[in-house]
């Protein structure tokens, strides 16, 4: 692994004394870029809430996929459910423990076309614990801007989120969606 991660270094090092281009598009994008949602059950009813703060660097060429790479930063501490009860507890130690864990990682380097979507594999980190998720999405370039929109599923209870009582699935669900519309633009 160390050794791909050299190769690749030296590649694109040379590909720039060259007078080559980056391996890839880098794009990035904020809060200001556009929504990342969670969805979650609470007694039945669907709930959505968002992050307000998080940070995306996304490097990719869709003719060279393999070169892609994919980092996304939540801030836990920002999650806004619209019920300030229910995101004291979000945050408390028994979920996100935003306190001891104050971000969210997810890293990805492999992309594969499906259909009209991309789907990224790679690996979530929440609550110092990381498992692979996959996330499908569309892209769409515009002039000035790169439309990231998707998602991904995973389950709360594999990263530890729902500690004590709330680790019944009977008042909240295991299943969390993530949702992102996002515009990047050029780094």
């Amino acid at each position: 692994m160390a050794t791909e991660v050299i190769v690749r270094a030296l590649l694109a090092a040379l590909a720039l004394l060259a007078g080559g281009t980056a391996a890839a598009d880098a794009w990035q994008g904020d809060r200001a870029s556009g929504v990342l949602q969670f969805v979650a059950m609470q007694a039945g009813a669907k709930f959505t809430g968002s992050f307000e703060q998080y940070d995306v660097r996304f490097d990719f060429d869709p003719a060279r996929p393999a070169e892609g790479r994919l980092d996304v930063m939540v801030v836990l501490a920002s999650a806004d459910t619209a019920d300030p009860e229910r995101d004291e507890i979000l945050k408390g130690r028994e979920f996100l423990w935003a306190e001891r864990h104050p971000q969210a990682n997810f890293h990805a380097t492999k992309f594969r076309r499906t259909g009209a979507r991309w789907r990224a594999d790679g690996e979530l980190t929440l609550r110092g614990i990381a498992h692979p998720v996959s996330v499908l999405f569309t892209l769409d370039r515009k002039p000035g801007f790169l439309g990231m929109k998707g998602g991904a599923t995973f389950r709360r209870l594999a990263f530890g989120v729902g500690q004590g009582e709330w680790a019944s699935t009977e008042w909240i669900g295991d299943e969390v969606e993530v949702r992102f519309d996002l515009k990047l633009e050029k780094r």
